[in-house]
């Protein structure tokens, strides 16, 4: 077989995988789709490049009984990888914070032994637990509007997450939030509700990882967008 032969069925091969994958149907362009994918978005230029190579050869005539162009090995390759990348995508569990790893208080706590362990160890986000589960995020928001509501200059040493409870829920925060999230599903599937959250005005700080995305699951682990920034290094 020519390059030219493979090239055709490594992208109907290609076409298979991503429209199994993402359930698109057969009119829908895989190229468009890809290209628009953040996951994908680096390798936009070599997708539509790749599309519109397949379409030459599948749709001019040959001259003689050769085809117009030859792909080269490095096109064929490609395919192959991403084909590849779209097969073992990758799941949230492969990226978060494991649970052991994360820096978590009670609700019992001191307030500012937290803070002054934020500041030391340049955490921005940290989740307060009871029995192994999400009650709660303190941040630098939470310490602002206990500090502006309250209209107190500074924290006692006996302030503990009890005392201002109000300021750590989990809804309604005012500049960002966060959610809950299924530790099994595709990081993709992730990003796609940080862009949704964007959309709305709103910033996703953090993701609490748990079995099926419930809050009344226990926390497996977290997902800020730096972690995400760094798995696609």
């Amino acid at each position: 077989m020519t390059n030219a032969e493979i090239f055709i069925e490594k992208y109907k091969q290609l076409e298979e995988v991503v429209r199994s994958t993402y359930n698109l149907r057969n009119s829908d362009s895989i190229s468009f789709y890809l290209s628009n994918q953040n996951i994908y978005q680096r390798y936009r230029d070599e997708i539509r490049y790749c599309q519109e190579v397949r379409n030459l050869l599948s749709h001019k005539k040959k001259i003689g009984n050769e085809f117009a162009v030859e792909p080269s090995q490095q096109m064929l390759d490609f395919i192959d990888n991403l084909i590849k990348k779209i097969r073992k995508r990758t799941k949230c569990f492969e990226v978060q914070i494991n649970e052991s790893q994360v820096c978590w208080k009670s609700m019992n706590d001191s307030v500012k032994d937290t803070i002054k362990e934020m500041s030391d160890k340049l955490y921005t986000y940290i989740p307060i637990l009871e029995d192994g589960k999400v009650i709660g995020v303190f941040d630098e928001n939470s310490i602002f509007n206990y500090l502006s509501k309250q209209e107190i200059i500074m924290i006692e040493e006996n302030t503990t997450f009890n005392d201002i409870k109000e300021y750590i829920g989990l809804y309604d925060r005012e500049m960002e939030e966060s959610i809950f999230f299924s530790s099994q599903s595709y990081l993709e599937e992730l990003e796609k509700e940080f862009e949704k959250s964007y959309k709305r005005g709103k910033r996703i700080g953090i993701a609490f990882m748990t079995q099926n995305g419930k809050s009344r699951e226990k926390l497996q682990g977290i997902i800020t967008p730096w972690d995400m920034i760094a798995s696609s290094k």
